[in-house]
């Protein structure tokens, strides 16, 4: 690692105690960066150079006390990955409770919103940065059950290209990943309820589970030096959309 842990560059990744946001810091960090996670809970990371905040990425004052924060103790953010969702329903429109349709909105829309309205503020100081967040493929497939799910992420994903347009003059690129059936928490749970792994699967364009590696391949793609020209883009994981 660079001598001087100043100059090391910092990831910061949202929702990173379990399932693809741990596996994206755990990735990142054996690649000696320094990483910023954050989650309701607490850290199940255990790292010098990993640090881990409790808050509720859904509620402003929170997010701009924490971004403060990592302003003061890091000195910089390279790169963030908004990688926290809600995926644990498969209602259709019909029978979703409001104040289920009310939580998506919250964690996967404002969720998004307030840390990147933070930390693109310190890119745009420093000329440069990468922002990269985490889609599904349910976006392109349209699969029934996902109804409130796909309209945040979709939501989302108009968000980002906009703001790659707005923040392309300060060197600051926005992308998205969306990947297809990966196994973390939710998708096991979602599977309890019958054949919905199968179903899943089935619509894939390449029907298999998605290695976290797989994943954390096209991150690197985007963060390269060489992506720099890469914005407001989509990479879909297993499915053609």
């Amino acid at each position: 690692m660079n001598h001087n842990i100043d100059d090391v560059p910092v990831v910061v990744i949202t929702g990173s105690s379990r399932g693809l946001g741990k596996s994206l810091a755990e990735h990142f960090l054996k690649q000696e960066f320094r990483v910023a996670g954050c989650s309701r809970g607490g850290s199940t990371i255990d790292n010098p150079h990993y640090y881990h905040d409790s808050l509720d990425i859904s509620e402003e004052n929170e997010v701009r006390s924490w971004v403060r924060k990592l302003k003061k103790t890091l000195g910089r953010v390279d790169v963030l990955i908004c990688n926290a969702a809600l995926v644990n329903s498969a209602l259709l429109l019909a029978t979703t409770p409001g104040n289920v349709m009310e939580s998506f909105l919250k964690t996967n829309i404002a969720g998004v919103f307030y840390p990147v309205k933070e930390i693109s503020k310190l890119m745009m100081v420093k000329g440069q940065g990468r922002i990269i967040t985490i889609s599904s493929t349910m976006v392109a497939l349209h699969e029934e059950g996902t109804s409130i799910y796909s309209a945040t992420k979709s939501a989302v994903t108009e968000m980002i290209k906009i703001l790659a347009k707005e923040l392309a003059p300060r060197g600051v690129t926005c992308n998205i990943i969306a990947p297809a059936m990966m196994w973390t928490e939710s998708s096991e749970e979602l599977s309890k309820g019958g054949d919905w792994q199968k179903r899943m699967l089935d619509i894939q364009t390449i029907p298999r589970i998605l290695k976290m590696e797989e994943i954390c391949n096209v991150a690197d793609f985007f963060i390269s030096p060489l992506s720099s020209v890469i914005t407001g883009q989509v990479i879909y994981i297993g499915v053609v959309d």
